[in-house]
């Protein structure tokens, strides 16, 4: 069982820039299926960790069913 509501969906992203001041263009969805590149997307800044806000840092987001950022999941490293 996870601990993250039913109504929340959790999907790989990555940073592309900060292309505007407060925020950054984030890709949804990168890596998967025809979307393969993710989905561009401008977020706040501070919905996103310091250490994960330069390009090409990679990171699981947790949406809300709005596509509302609720959490950040850092990969782990081995």
């Amino acid at each position: 069982m996870s601990d993250q509501p039913e109504n929340t969906i959790k999907t790989p992203a990555k940073v592309l820039a900060s292309l505007r001041p407060g925020y950054l263009t984030v890709y949804f969805g990168y890596g998967q299926g025809l979307a393969d590149g993710g989905i561009p997307h401008e977020v706040p800044i501070d919905d996103i960790p310091f250490d994960l806000r330069l390009p090409n840092s990679e990171f699981t987001l947790i949406l809300d069913c709005n596509g509302q950022i609720l959490s950040v999941e850092r990969y782990l490293s081995d």
